[in-house]
């Protein structure tokens, strides 16, 4: 029996672009965010620390865990853009 196509949906969330333009000042501000998130983990590195826990078990690790794989490919992706439009750039 043949594989039923999966049905589009209709009226579902808009997907982000696949591609999408970063200024400097757009990365900025990402890593704006990325540096309040690191005052956070750190915070709870410290509260776990000052407690005098052994370790703590949190729900959600493999999230984290797929987050910082992704902002490492995103950062290889950009690294490799700017290399391209560096050698567009460049006239012979």
């Amino acid at each position: 029996m043949a594989k039923k196509k999966a049905a589009k949906k209709v009226g579902g969330p808009e997907r982000n672009p696949r591609k999408e333009p970063y200024t400097s000042a757009r990365l900025n501000s990402v890593t704006d965010r990325m540096k309040d998130q690191t005052g956070k983990m750190s915070a709870l590195a410290r509260a776990i620390a000052d407690a005098k826990l052994d370790g703590i078990v949190i729900d959600g690790h493999a999230m984290l865990l797929r987050g910082l794989n992704q902002i490492d490919n995103f950062i290889d992706n950009a690294s490799r853009a700017v290399r391209e439009a560096r050698t567009a750039r460049v006239e012979y």
